[in-house]
């Protein structure tokens, strides 16, 4: 898949391009591509989508290059990568059209009904089917629906504040899989092997990655292409005097040495708050109590 960079790069196969953000590649997002992909294959076009490299500001849901791994499998050819920067936020919708379409062989787009583009979020679908219906333009347009989950509607807005809030169940079903992040795995006290029997995973957070609530968790994390289940604890560890946030992950099974390594860890349920407990013994008697819970609920 390649990286076509808005206003410098140039495409010449005729193409779809699907127009939106795409930072979290959800559910709805899924439903429009879907339905892209066939129009893409009917009309014999390469199918293009439009997306932030670096969002609209704030931290994102997921990485360009992980989103990139999503898009393919909906046979997505090209990835249209704008900057979210001051003089794109003043380009008038037909406008940034026609920038578009001065280096992409554009023959069609299409978007989901509550899309907004240009300068004051202006432009609207009725922008693009207006453009689309002038025949000097050469190009069609088709809208989709947007899905709800339940009478919720889905969004990305609405995915980070169910991270910040815990809900990492509700989100995944918003996203149509687990909330990850990918981080290298660092050297720490090593408290969790000698003092508790509890050997972890010290896992650098990626600072552009949205955050979930501070807490434990249940999660499975991959190493070296093998799932394990686990817990999670995200924020400080007020038991040893330690304010400084950190993802410490213990797995269930796993007995390597993962040093360096990048893991994934992705987060399946919100278990608890994060205790300052009296003595070392009460918070291993709380660790036995998560990982039994973690296994009656291996799901």
């Amino acid at each position: 898949m390649l990286v076509v960079r808005y206003n410098e790069d140039e495409y010449q196969f005729p193409s779809l391009l699907v127009l939106g953000c795409f930072d979290g590649v959800h559910i709805g997002h899924a439903e429009l591509l879907k339905k892209a992909k066939l129009q893409a294959k009917i009309n014999g076009l390469d199918l293009g989508v439009m997306t932030f490299a670096e969002g609209k500001g704030g931290k994102m849901l997921f990485t360009l290059d992980e989103r990139m791994e999503f898009l393919e499998k909906f046979n997505v050819k090209f990835v249209l990568n704008i900057d979210y920067t001051e003089d794109f936020k003043k380009t008038a919708p037909l406008e940034f059209l026609r920038i578009v379409e001065e280096k992409i062989n554009i023959k069609g787009y299409m978007s989901g009904k509550d899309f907004r583009f240009g300068a004051g979020a202006k432009g609207k679908p009725s922008t693009l089917k207006s453009y689309a219906d002038d025949e000097e333009n050469s190009v069609w347009y088709m809208s989709v629906k947007e899905v709800a989950l339940g009478e919720e509607k889905i969004s990305t807005t609405r995915i980070k504040e169910l991270l910040e809030q815990g809900d990492v169940k509700l989100a995944a079903e918003m996203l149509g899989r687990r909330y990850f992040v990918k981080g290298t795995v660092v050297r720490g006290e090593e408290r969790g092997r000698s003092l508790l029997g509890f050997p972890t995973l010290n896992v650098t957070y990626p600072e552009n990655k949205a955050e979930v609530k501070q807490g434990v968790y249940k999660v499975v994390c991959t190493v070296d292409g093998a799932e394990y289940n686990g817990m999670a604890n995200y924020g400080p560890r007020p038991t040893f005097g330690d304010d400084g946030v950190t993802l410490e992950v213990y797995l269930d099974g796993f007995d390597g040495d993962a040093y360096d390594k990048t893991v994934t860890v992705g987060f399946s349920e919100y278990m608890r708050d994060i205790i300052k407990f009296d003595s070392v013994e009460e918070l291993k008697v709380q660790l036995e109590k998560d990982l039994e819970a973690i296994r009656n609920n291996n799901d």
